[in-house]
């Protein structure tokens, strides 16, 4: 269905585009709905349109040579899918599903360049997405060819916590986990058991904690020298 501009106005996202900017972007705007475990879209498809999350979380996966699935991100509202695919036209590199039922607003790549052209504030938004992808990616390749095991998976909470967490008042970051231990190991490539063991010692430690209604609770002062270990 159409978007309505409500759904974009309230999104941190959109924050500094005009008014005639944000309605021209609704116009070009499909909202679809899904249900929790729809895909988005699946790896190697054409990459037809870009995706905004409006509402629910999305899991961002690639197929393994042995069957497998190795889970790249975690995405909730506000957050933009296959920006790099809508830049260099290649076919979507990996597969999004849902993980929660999930409103998603898709952009067909044909309106992106004139909407671009028109709005340089949604231009600048575009390429600051897509730098903060490559800074993601840097980090990431950071972390597979210098850290050791325990320090990749302290890096990913704290990354993770520091993006979609809030701070508690006393230097804490509380954050909603959705990921499973296995699918945490996938992000950081160390095994499950290895992700396991580590958070017994970061709760040992006291750089992290559950609340009581399952949210993890992160010290990064204490997280700290565990990054190095």
């Amino acid at each position: 269905m159409p978007c309505d501009p409500a759904l974009l106005v309230g999104m941190p996202l959109f924050a500094s585009l005009s008014e005639e900017a944000m309605a021209d972007l609704a116009a070009a705007t499909m909202i679809r709905h899904y249900h929790k475990g729809m895909f988005v879209f699946m790896e190697g498809e054409p990459a037809e349109r870009f995706h905004l999350v409006v509402d629910g979380r999305l899991r961002v996966f690639r197929g393994t040579p042995e069957g497998d699935e190795q889970t790249l991100q975690v995405l909730e509202r506000g957050e933009l899918l296959a920006i790099t695919s809508l830049i260099n036209g290649r076919p979507y590199p990996a597969s999004a599903e849902t993980q929660t039922d999930a409103q998603v607003a898709a952009i067909d790549r044909s309106d992106v360049a004139p909407l671009v052209q028109a709005h340089g504030d949604l231009a600048w938004i575009l390429l600051q997405q897509v730098t903060r992808r490559l800074a993601w990616a840097e980090g990431r390749i950071y972390d597979l060819a210098l850290r050791r095991a325990t320090g990749r998976v302290v890096s990913a909470l704290l990354q993770f916590a520091q993006e979609k967490g809030a701070p508690d008042g006393s230097g804490r970051l509380i954050v909603t986990m959705p990921l499973t231990h296995r699918e945490i190991g996938q992000l950081t490539g160390v095994s499950r058991e290895t992700v396991t063991r580590t958070f017994g010692q970061l709760r040992g430690d006291g750089g992290l904690q559950w609340t009581d209604d399952g949210r993890l609770v992160l010290d990064p002062a204490k997280l700290d020298p565990w990054l190095h270990r």
